[in-house]
């Protein structure tokens, strides 16, 4: 609950200074809802809504200004306005249309910071189940890109080298006392590690080769520690050898985390550091993301699939640096052309994924053709110009959305094979 919300509203808004100034607009609320009543009939966003929802979500508004907007907040109201968010969540509306009606709200009340001050922290009230909702699912995107792998290895190889490094002073030392303690096999913080975690982040073949060499590791040093105990001066050879092997025995095992989870960082890494786009892994975690929000608000969604033209021979002609350079200007285009809550994607070399929620297939094509004028009349480094491909596919299948990224696929390679330069869709072509 957003109890914590409440407090930081009411140390910037004491209650005596808001009953004081909010009694003059209790005669203006009939004006205020003539006025959000303006602003909602006239929007686009809500007018993709059925007509009952319409209706709902007006009374909604109409409810909102009456009861809540003039009152100071307590835990009860914010308990009642949270429930009346989860209705709206539970009912299938958007966030993005609680937006819209946060603008229209918003809009309709007189230029006064402290009424505008309650609608924010109104709406952040009612929007706390859909945060709570994006939250879940950025835990299982966390989860998806083998961040808690990567972590858990990482955390293993510190312990590693921690329990070595001590082991090591104690020889360097001499300290029987300290060597004396120090855990034996069963009873390594490194062991409970493997009994804990191995299994989750390491292959069978690769959870044997760390076995084998942690606990080789601790045999090398239970003969240290027993040289030790005898007579030290007599066996230093004995003692450096061991530790030589000691070392190479640790540098396997670190070698075989190491390896893991640099595969697991490639795999986390959510953006493609040329273009700042999404990268290939993260379209599957998005893209399943999208599809379950479709599913749940009925919104549609589509997909571009963009191909630079002829963008093999300009690495040729003119080198890789180049080559870079231009998808880094054809990145801006695309980025100055697409919503906040477009996703681009960078498919392969030259080949682009985008993915556009809430919109269907003529809805696309009209963001497609708007970047391939773009690429066409921009003036590029070196080559100054380039052109590009453009294949648009509304996602049919909502159980398996891939089928439709093939389609996309197919359709950019009609574009490409009937002369460049061009967006297709369907059988139809459009160009300059």
């Amino acid at each position: 609950m957003p109890y914590k919300l409440l407090e930081r509203f009411k140390e910037r808004v004491r209650k005596e200074v808001w009953e004081e100034k909010i009694k003059d607009f209790y005669t203006k609320i009939p004006n205020i809802i003539s006025e959000i009543e303006t602003f909602y009939d006239r929007s686009i966003s809500i007018s993709i809504l059925t007509e009952d929802d319409k209706l709902y979500l007006k009374r909604f508004v109409k409810r909102y200004i009456k009861n809540y907007l003039l009152k100071y907040p307590d835990e009860k109201y914010v308990l009642n306005l949270y429930n009346a968010g989860k209705r709206l969540f539970l009912k299938g509306y958007t966030d993005e249309i609680l937006l819209e009606v946060y603008k229209i709200v918003y809009k309709s009340i007189e230029k006064d910071s402290l009424l505008k001050e309650k609608i924010n922290f109104d709406f952040l009230v009612v929007l706390r189940p859909y945060m709570n909702y994006s939250l879940d699912e950025e835990k299982k995107l966390l989860k998806d890109s083998n961040v808690e792998m990567v972590f858990s290895l990482q955390e293993a190889a510190k312990i590693h080298i921690k329990n070595k490094n001590k082991f090591l002073k104690a020889v360097a030392d001499g300290d029987t006392d300290v060597l004396s303690n120090i855990p034996d096999y069963e009873n390594c913080e490194f062991t409970k590690w493997l009994e804990e975690h191995g299994r989750k982040v390491l292959n069978e073949e690769s959870y044997k080769e760390v076995w084998y060499f942690h606990k080789l590791f601790h045999e090398k040093f239970e003969k240290i520690k027993h040289i030790y105990s005898k007579n030290k001066e007599n066996n230093s050879l004995a003692v450096y050898l061991l530790l030589k092997d000691i070392e190479n025995t640790s540098l396997k095992l670190l070698f075989i985390l190491n390896r893991i989870s640099l595969d697991n960082i490639s795999k986390i890494a959510l953006k493609d550091s040329l273009t700042g786009f999404l990268n290939r892994h993260m379209l599957d975690v998005i893209l399943s993301k999208e599809i379950s929000r479709s599913k749940r608000y009925g919104y549609k969604i589509s997909i571009l699939m963009m191909d630079l033209d002829n963008f093999k021979k300009i690495n040729d002609t003119y080198g890789h640096l180049v080559g870079d350079e231009i998808l880094m200007h054809f990145a801006r285009i695309v980025k100055n052309n697409l919503r906040e809550s477009d996703y681009p994607f960078r498919y392969g070399g030259e080949e682009f994924l985008i993915l556009l929620p809430h919109t269907d297939e003529e809805g696309a094509l009209v963001v497609a053709e708007r970047i391939r004028k773009s690429v066409e009349s921009y003036k590029f480094p070196v080559i100054e110009r380039i052109t590009v491909s453009c294949g648009v596919r509304e996602i049919k299948n909502l159980d398996n959305p891939y089928i439709d990224i093939e389609e996309a696929d197919r359709y950019l390679y009609i574009a490409k094979k009937t002369g460049k330069n061009r967006c297709v869709y369907g059988s139809t072509a459009f160009t300059s």
